[in-house]
């Protein structure tokens, strides 16, 4: 039985589909509203860009008994879903929709007529094979009420940061959507406060957020102290015991006047001035440098 010539529908869904949820673009939406109804419920329903016949056949095959059953075709348009159910007056109007649902595709794939669509049915007709009935509100919806706002309100019109501010939640299905909530919130605290032995009024104040307290005023900062300077004493002001505590070593590595490095350059520190063979003028006019800040 599991006989099927897959036949992909990807090259057709992605001209008609380039990603669900992308409702903005009129002229995609344009393509999308003329599939058939597979593809149409595959993109909305199940966000399924790629299939073929055998997937779409064994996604619907609830029961994976091999076939198509009445209630499954009525489950494949959501025949039985609330949103479906609001569009019928009655239960005797609803069971009649579900009845000319099933009775139509059966009548179109079921060519043995025995109450089953099997996959080589499917496959006799195709995906284009299965008719819409969206003009009698079965739509193909198969989630729950909250999942269905989220697919088919939520991604169409609320996508973006600007579309979900408090003013934007005003279509129709925004205000049904947050009265069901609502709804349902006060059948809960109705019966919490029956548990608890209070009113409806103390049971849901008991679940409102208390309002945050203020803030705590900042202390002004306190100005850092100034750090304290420590200054050195000049050299000109310094014991001779410290200030040539070093000499005897410096002068070791002093070369002899007019060799090495250093040559005939003018003394400049006290370790220069012991350079040996350093001429007496040298020797004055560095002492005479060195202390006429004294004067």
């Amino acid at each position: 039985m599991k006989v099927l010539t897959a036949l992909s529908v990807h090259i057709l869904f992605a001209l008609l589909v380039s990603a669900h949820g992308d409702h903005e673009d009129s002229e995609e939406s344009a393509k999308l509203a003329n599939a058939g109804y597979a593809i149409r419920h595959m993109a909305s329903e199940h966000h399924i860009d790629s299939f073929d016949l055998e997937s779409f056949f064994q996604l619907h095959d609830l029961n994976r008994d091999g076939v198509w059953d009445r209630e499954e075709i009525e489950a494949i348009y959501g025949v039985h879903h609330v949103y479906s159910q609001k569009k019928s007056k009655d239960e005797i109007e609803h069971q009649k929709k579900a009845d000319y649902v099933a009775d139509t595709v059966l009548k179109l794939l079921d060519k043995d007529e025995d109450g089953k669509v099997t996959p080589e049915e499917f496959a006799a007709v195709g995906v284009s094979g299965l008719p819409s009935f969206d003009d009698i509100g079965a739509e193909g919806h198969h989630y729950d009420v909250e999942s269905e706002f989220f697919l088919h309100h939520e991604e169409q019109f609320h996508s973006t940061p600007e579309t979900q501010t408090d003013a934007s939640y005003s279509h129709p299905e925004d205000i049904e959507h947050f009265a069901q909530h609502q709804a349902i919130e006060l059948e809960e605290a109705e019966r919490e406060a029956k548990f608890q032995g209070i009113t409806v009024e103390e049971a849901i104040r008991a679940h409102e957020e208390p309002p945050a307290p203020p803030a705590p005023p900042v202390p002004p900062a306190e100005s850092a102290p100034k750090p304290k300077i420590t200054r050195g004493v000049p050299p000109e002001m310094q014991d001779p015991v410290v200030k040539y505590k070093d000499i005897g070593k410096e002068s070791d590595s002093q070369s002899a006047w007019g060799t090495g490095e250093q040559g005939y350059k003018q003394p400049n520190s006290p370790a220069e001035k012991t350079r040996k063979n350093l001429p007496y003028k040298e020797r004055v006019q560095y002492k005479f440098r060195r202390n006429w800040g004294d004067f």
